[in-house]
């Protein structure tokens, strides 16, 4: 990821990134899933970017969408250049708030929601999710399961794709948190 692009992310925050309130998660897994009627059609990116103040409880995502990964690079071409769009639409991006009052200094598994904004495909739209925070001395683990609707994003697949692609997507997230610490 470009400095420029993870300057502008951290700019999303409102308080001061250098603060040890801060948690970066630079390593992690984005997985989705669409399971349809001819063919199972899954992908996975590496590429987690993120941010967690644990004072204002803000969190916000960056997954550049040419790193999804899948099994046949015909499904990587088509799903960048036909329904994507990545050189259009780059990234994905999440920013929004734990709903829960968490002590991030007492290790433990806890059930957290969150609401905020997803942005892909250049569309914006506000949704509510459920995920888990493991949080250990020195680091915070999160782990979120959501679905998302190619309609609510305006993607979408040709009629001769009708029974390879999904409507819904399952989407899988791990996020590996550690402290921000200024260089």
């Amino acid at each position: 990821m470009s400095k420029f692009i993870f300057v502008a992310f951290c700019c999303l925050f409102s308080s001061n990134i250098f603060s040890q309130t801060v948690f970066i998660a630079d390593s992690g897994d984005v997985t989705f899933y669409s399971y349809a009627i001819l063919e199972d059609i899954k992908a996975t990116s590496k590429s987690v970017n993120s941010l967690l103040n644990t004072v204002n409880n803000e969190i916000a995502f960056m997954i550049p969408m040419r790193s999804f990964k899948f099994a046949k690079a015909l499904m990587q071409e088509h799903f960048n250049e036909k329904y994507i769009e990545s050189d259009k639409y780059p990234q994905a991006l999440y920013k929004g708030k734990v709903n829960e009052q968490l002590d991030y200094t007492k290790p433990g598994k806890y059930d957290v929601t969150t609401k905020g904004t997803l942005t892909i495909h250049g569309v914006e739209k506000e949704i509510n999710e459920k995920g888990e925070l493991n949080i250990q001395e020195g680091s915070i683990i999160l782990y979120t399961r959501f679905f998302v609707a190619l309609q609510d994003y305006k993607i979408t697949k040709p009629s001769i794709m009708f029974n390879n692609i999904a409507d819904t997507i399952e989407v899988k997230l791990n996020a590996y948190y550690h402290p921000f610490k200024k260089k």
